[in-house]
């Protein structure tokens, strides 16, 4: 009976032990809800994102292309360090791929590029102007309907007939203010791998978006098979 009772005790104490102990892993534990996945925070501004991943390594050159485009077009490149701005970034492919990519439009209405230097410095430094929207836009604060927001392109630069710049397929109409239209996609396109994407023009999706840096809002396009138009869908 002695010997029960001391078992019964241990047993006790051992219990009460391992359950205080669970009690404090409970407390200790702390769960975060609602937290990306991926860390959003650049912490540098987009123009030193996009020169990191221009130049930075041999192997990251995810936006050589665009680089060499901002050079070549004499932009003034304090435009991408200034802040409240939504800078769109292109990837290489966006611009180089065959057929789809930026090179292979007819911006002059003549003949489809091969590089930068196949186009006027003009023409390539509106086009990267169009680019950086005046304002912070991502999923936040974006809707379903188009939202429109001030490029950094001059007005009056695409108010010529917009068939002759062969963008996408699809009709599109003049823009004489140089604005562009945004809205969140009501629908996940699994076949794209992009959950509710943000859509500009009603033709192109954002691949990479709403990464946070220091003066602003970058947005990445990396699809490769369809451009922005500085043209507005009819």
């Amino acid at each position: 009976m002695k010997f029960l009772s001391i078992a019964f005790i241990m047993a006790y104490f051992g219990i009460a032990i391992m359950f205080s102990s669970c009690l404090k892993m409970q407390k200790d534990y702390n769960r975060k809800t609602n937290v990306d996945t991926i860390d959003a925070h650049l912490n540098m501004t987009a123009w030193a994102y996009l020169k990191k991943r221009a130049y930075g390594s041999a192997t990251d050159t995810i936006f050589r292309r665009m680089y060499d485009g901002i050079i070549y077009s004499g932009i003034d490149t304090n435009e991408y360090k200034k802040p409240g701005r939504t800078f769109i970034f292109l990837s290489n492919s966006e611009i180089t791929t065959a057929k789809t990519g930026l090179w292979a439009l007819v911006l002059n209405g003549t003949t489809p590029g091969k590089n930068w230097t196949s186009y006027s410095k003009t023409d390539v430094k509106n086009y990267l102007s169009y680019l950086i929207a005046q304002g912070l836009y991502s999923h936040y604060g974006l809707k379903l309907a188009d939202v429109p927001f001030n490029t950094l392109a001059p007005a009056g630069v695409y108010t010529t007939n917009p068939n002759t710049f062969k963008f996408n397929t699809g009709t599109f109409v003049t823009n004489p203010n140089s604005i562009m239209v945004v809205h969140v996609s009501n629908a996940n396109t699994v076949t794209s791998q992009l959950d509710y994407p943000i859509v500009i023009n009603g033709t192109v999706n954002i691949s990479s978006s709403d990464l946070e840096a220091t003066n602003g809002i970058v947005q990445v396009v990396n699809s490769g098979t369809s451009v922005i138009t500085p043209f507005l869908p009819q």
